[in-house]
């Protein structure tokens, strides 16, 4: 899985926006099974452990967000399946992308979701995937319009 996000300044880190992520997730969403952080100390991930799948039982987020607004929302279900929800800049697609199911390796194509606040952002990607994974769907992913 190629990662553009580590080709791109995206700033630092922002603790306060993956803990309103972290908030959000654990209100909203009942299938989220454990909301983590990769370091209590000086947190760079906020990992959010999913109780149901697209095509397995179990996934996982992993949400970053930096203190310029920008973010990513990268799905994995074990071995072989992720796609990704991304805001950064980028020449060549939108600052706002996604990278497809069943790998994210493909280049990007524009993101559904237009917001840019961190709870408007969380339910738009948690509704999205609960749209999938209840449908079996996955262009449910990039629905137009997300809630």
């Amino acid at each position: 899985m190629v990662d553009d996000w580590e080709r791109v300044e995206t700033g630092s880190p922002d603790p306060k926006r993956l803990q309103t992520a972290r908030i959000v997730a654990d209100e909203y969403e009942p299938l989220v099974s454990e909301a983590t952080f990769d370091s209590p100390v000086d947190p760079q991930t906020l990992q959010l452990s999913m109780d149901g799948g697209i095509r397995a039982e179990t996934g996982r987020f992993d949400v970053t967000w930096t203190e310029k607004g920008y973010y990513r929302y990268h799905y994995t279900e074990g071995e072989g399946f992720d796609y990704r929800y991304d805001r950064h800049p980028r020449a060549d697609v939108p600052e706002k992308h996604f990278h497809e199911p069943p790998d994210a390796s493909h280049d990007a194509v524009p993101s559904c979701i237009e917001v840019e606040v961190v709870p408007l952002v969380t339910l738009a990607v948690l509704q999205r995937w609960r749209d999938a994974v209840e449908s079996g769907d996955l262009d449910r992913l990039q629905q137009p319009d997300p809630p």
